[in-house]
């Protein structure tokens, strides 16, 4: 069985949110308590980073975490994104490759260019990172494990999808291609996560409503919600999901292990 390990699951600001005083944001339940959102999946011995989030530092101590051997950057927003020098003390000694689409690999060098300048003797503690861009809509390996990767849209933008073996991972879309539909139903998942910022509609991301017609469409064995919002309280949403539900559909919380073949 291969591993899957939620690092955080919340939405952009993380919960609680700066200065806000709501139900959720001031909750004693831990699970309330979202970091930004990022997994780490272990297939065999080999662990995939997917998105380098603000949190990555506080992320990896949390979890134990001290080596990875490839990194997955799903689009150039920050949440997602502006953690990555934390990977420097991972790669200060060997390379560490990370994978994404043409436009995100060209963001990240125009944002960290620092990163991608040849090493100076005296230059300090640069890191040794390759960027490597995905190939969409066809098996692609990581350090051999295979993936299959499509773009989602994200409102105007759009983020980086993808399946390995029987898990697929849809964050940060506000729709699901029908094409997309097709070949996730067609997997018969073990177990999907997918985007779910809040109650009312939103522009670039799944609300629960949209979340939970998309999950019934795909039907896999289990499903995970991520990137929630402070309008989502944990044990309300779980209750939700289970009365619209009668397969295991449930909020994620950080630190959460699901496995998947």
């Amino acid at each position: 069985m291969n591993t899957i390990t939620i690092l955080g699951s919340g939405t952009s600001t993380g919960i609680p949110m700066l200065g806000c005083k709501c139900e959720v944001c001031k909750s004693p339940n831990v699970k309330n308590k979202r970091l930004r959102s990022s997994i780490l999946l272990q297939v065999g011995e080999v662990k995939v980073l997917v998105d380098t989030t603000p949190d990555l530092r506080t992320q990896f101590l949390d979890n134990d975490i001290d080596d990875i051997d490839a990194v997955i950057i799903t689009h150039d927003h920050a949440d997602h994104l502006h953690g990555i020098d934390d990977l420097r003390p991972l790669c200060f000694e060997h390379p560490l490759s990370i994978y994404t689409s043409l436009k995100c690999e060209q963001d990240i060098k125009t944002r960290f260019p620092y990163m991608f300048k040849e090493k100076h003797p005296d230059a300090g503690s640069i890191p040794m990172i390759n960027l490597e861009t995905v190939e969409l809509g066809k098996q692609f390996d990581i350090k051999g494990i295979p993936f299959e990767f499509f773009l989602l849209p994200h409102g105007p933008f759009t983020t980086l999808g993808f399946m390995q073996g029987s898990f697929a991972y849809l964050i940060d879309c506000s729709d699901v291609p029908e094409e997309t539909m097709k070949l996730l139903k067609a997997r018969n998942l073990d177990l999907l996560i997918i985007d779910c910022v809040q109650r009312p509609a939103h522009k670039t991301h799944l609300n629960v409503d949209k979340c939970f017609k998309f999950i019934k469409a795909i039907a896999p064995k289990q499903a995970g919600l991520i990137h929630m919002g402070h309008g989502l309280e944990h044990k309300k949403l779980a209750q939700e999901a289970a009365d619209n539900f009668n397969f295991p559909v449930f909020p994620l919380y950080d630190g959460l292990k699901l496995n998947y073949r």
